[in-house]
């Protein structure tokens, strides 16, 4: 669904993942009902291979549909013609018609209570994620859209910032840096700096230096942020839009959090959240894959002689091969 939404030709990819989201599908329904499929097997004929294992008097839903697809697919791929973004909009609506129809008949169960937060091993993101749909059941959107911004700050943290031991995390880039404080108005209400000469020119000179480090300190906060999203394989572009549909998040020192409601975030809809709720669950997923490697730095630094988690500590022995400098 995300590749169907990017501009063309680059949508022309979800015919593909489509296609093969379907037959994986209808794979899985041959497995599930027992029924034996042949080991060649075109496209059409799964409806009819299938029959045998579903409920009396039934068949597969959506073939014209799903053939209509799969001609779309060939073309693509074997001929090089792009389908048109009419195109795309409707095998992205006859394949979400195919499965909500299909699964009752195949799993005997609800394709839209099928989730993907089932799939997040992280139990902190999936509280966040479970209050976010308490609180779209709920219709209030907005405190939904926070929880997702949430859980999705608080994934990245763990990942990066990693508090246990005093090693450096390796996805940390950096230690979190504060928002700059303007230092020239305490300055210009001292006492003792009340008695220079030329006042003014001073307190504007400290003023002319807090903007600049200001901005470099918020330029360096956005580039940390934007190495931590990739490192950890999260989709950048998507982080963008996810920042623009979800409200900035202030944390307060006695531990209770505002959210700040912008105007257009009054206009937010559906949509809006299930492309941010799917963001943060693919986030998480991808983000598991670094599970490993710092279980595999914990394990290092634990074994470490005589000083455990202490970073890059041992015994030196010098180099014995090529000139490392290339000289």
């Amino acid at each position: 669904m995300a590749q169907a939404q990017q501009p063309q030709p680059l949508a022309a990819t979800s015919v593909l993942s489509f296609h093969d989201a379907v037959e994986l599908y209808l794979v899985l329904a041959g497995e599930h009902l027992q029924v034996n499929l042949p080991t060649q097997i075109s496209f059409s004929q799964y409806w009819e291979k299938l029959t045998p294992g579903l409920p009396p008097n039934t068949q597969l839903p959506s073939k014209k549909a799903m053939e209509r697809m799969n001609k779309l697919r060939v073309n693509l791929k074997h001929h090089g013609s792009v389908p048109s973004t009419t195109d795309i909009t409707q095998v992205r609506a006859d394949v979400l018609t195919f499965f909500t129809d299909a699964t009752p008949l195949v799993f005997g169960g609800d394709f839209t209570r099928i989730d993907m937060i089932d799939l997040v091993n992280r139990q902190e993101t999936v509280m966040f994620l479970q209050y976010a749909q308490t609180c779209v059941d709920k219709g209030d959107l907005l405190q939904a859209m926070a929880g997702l911004a949430i859980a999705f700050d608080e994934l990245i943290d763990h990942y990066t910032e990693a508090g246990e031991g005093t090693y450096r995390p390796p996805f940390q880039f950096g230690q979190r840096l504060r928002n700059y404080r303007d230092e020239s108005r305490r300055i210009s209400g001292d006492r003792g700096v009340k008695k220079l000469s030329d006042l003014s020119a001073f307190v504007g000179f400290v003023k002319d230096i807090s903007v600049q480090l200001a901005s470099l300190t918020k330029v360096t906060q956005d580039i940390r942020r934007a190495m931590q999203v990739t490192g950890l394989g999260i989709d950048y572009t998507r982080h963008a839009q996810f920042e623009v549909v979800t409200p900035e998040i202030l944390n307060y020192i006695d531990g209770h959090a505002e959210f700040l409601v912008e105007e257009g975030h009054k206009a937010l809809t559906a949509d809006d959240y299930h492309f941010a709720r799917l963001f943060v669950i693919e986030s998480a997923l991808q983000a598991a894959r670094v599970d490993e490697v710092l279980q595999r730095r914990r394990a290092h630094h634990a074994a470490g002689t005589p000083s455990p988690g202490v970073w890059k500590t041992g015994d030196t022995r010098n180099w014995e091969g090529p000139d490392p400098s290339g000289r």
